[in-house]
């Protein structure tokens, strides 16, 4: 089994509805999660011209290869109603896979670790909840201190529910 992290996040529709589909739909396709963060509102990044998103992160074990689980996950996006538009745009959901045990991969469609998310409060929040002391293979040094070292948290992120 391998330990991979996911971030979730919606601002499209049922938001709290389209986080939860994509769960239900990966327990479908035999995935066990086995950790959930709260859900936090935060800020589109990008144009702000748009809602607000609902974020989160979830770890699962996976027999999955790297692909696999990126075919999976394009798929469950497809599923919950996802119709591609501009980066950072608006989504009804989106799926990243953020770390992939310790592996470092970098394809033509796929980056892992995800090569932005120590830079984004609305990742690392969540992801500090359920794994502080996992350290990024690239970086060398844990989520928890990467939460900490990051300048721009969003002060107005905000938990309204568990995922």
């Amino acid at each position: 089994m391998t330990r991979v992290a996911i971030a979730l996040g919606s601002n499209l529709g049922d938001r709290l509805g389209n986080l939860r589909k994509a769960l239900r739909l990966l327990k479908l396709k035999g995935i066990n999660i086995t950790g959930r963060s709260d859900i936090f509102e935060t800020h589109p990044l990008g144009p702000q011209d748009q809602n607000r998103f609902l974020n989160a992160c979830i770890i699962i074990d996976s027999l999955l290869s790297p692909q696999s689980l990126l075919i999976l996950l394009k798929d469950i996006e497809k599923q919950t109603g996802r119709i591609h538009r501009e980066k950072w745009g608006p989504r009804e959901i989106d799926l990243d896979i953020l770390l992939y045990d310790n592996d470092i991969i970098n394809e033509n469609d796929l980056t892992i670790p995800h090569p932005e998310f120590h830079k984004r409060s609305f990742v690392l929040l969540p992801l500090e909840q359920l794994t502080p002391y996992w350290i990024h293979p690239v970086i060398g040094i844990t989520i928890r201190d990467l939460s900490e070292k990051l300048q721009d948290m969003d002060q107005t992120m905000v938990r309204i529910a568990q995922l």
